[in-house]
């Protein structure tokens, strides 16, 4: 019998899914993390960050991400100004560091320059089934996410708070497929949007490959970005390995 899928759609103007943000430059990776979609999840389900659910969802959920747009990066500048605490625990104030906010405030507040990497115009499909060995006792686990997302308990946006989707993120669970790999080489294809792009693709003699990431204990890549909750947030590292599929055999799904 074939395993049951979650399929979901983030596509929209801006996404972020940082992979080594810290204090005040904020990245993107090219796709989006599993450590971002999990939280996504959570925000479906009304989870806070320190939720235990949330490091439970990681450890029963396999997880795979096709690019069906890559998108384009872009760089946003910010300047927050307050009073922001340090790694040490204490304040930046102007012109240095404060032990506590009194201090800070006797010297006013800082000025922080923040870089925010975003993708613009990006399209992916991710795709979500329960591990085998969890299996037991989460029967369940996937009719309830469906649920949840598509009547979320807070608003649901892809990476950062500005990043709203253009259109609903569920997409569907079904099982048509014989397992997570056979989903993200089946689903039909966000095609790029212009006509004129469609065109080319079509009369080229090479059709484009579509890049996928699949977990799996045995991949050859590793990545930061299974959860484990932490004061610090620190991720903990998964292993996956490289999908490319072919367009020439996937249907197209024309916005």
């Amino acid at each position: 019998m074939a395993d049951p899928v979650l399929l979901l759609w983030l596509e929209g103007p801006m996404q972020s899914w940082g992979t080594r943000s810290r204090w005040d430059v904020r990245d993107t990776g090219p796709e989006p993390t599993k450590s971002g979609v999990i939280g996504l999840i959570g925000c479906a389900m009304g989870l806070s960050r320190d939720d235990p659910a949330l490091e439970r969802l990681d450890r029963d959920l396999l997880f795979g991400v096709r690019v069906d747009r890559p998108g384009v990066f872009l760089t946003d500048y910010h300047t927050v100004t307050g009073y922001h605490r340090t790694a040490a625990g204490g304040f930046k104030r102007s012109g240095g560091t404060a032990k506590s906010l009194a201090k800070a405030q006797e010297h006013g507040e800082s000025t922080i320059v923040s870089f925010r990497d975003y993708l613009h115009d990006a399209a992916f499909l991710v795709a979500l089934a329960v591990k085998p060995e969890h299996r037991p006792g989460n029967r369940d686990l996937l009719g309830h996410l469906k649920e949840r997302l598509q009547n979320p308990k807070w608003p649901l946006y892809l990476g950062r708070k500005a990043c709203v989707p253009s259109r609903p993120i569920f997409d569907r669970l079904t099982d048509e497929y014989q397992n997570l790999e056979h989903a993200l080489h089946q689903v039909p294809w966000a095609a790029p949007r212009s006509r004129k792009q469609r065109q080319a693709l079509e009369s080229a003699i090479d059709a484009p490959k579509l890049q996928a990431w699949l977990e799996c204990p045995h991949g050859d890549y590793e990545r930061q970005d299974s959860i484990r909750l932490n004061q610090l947030r620190f991720y903990d590292f998964r292993r996956c390995r490289h999908i490319e599929i072919d367009t020439k055999v996937l249907s197209r799904r024309v916005p």
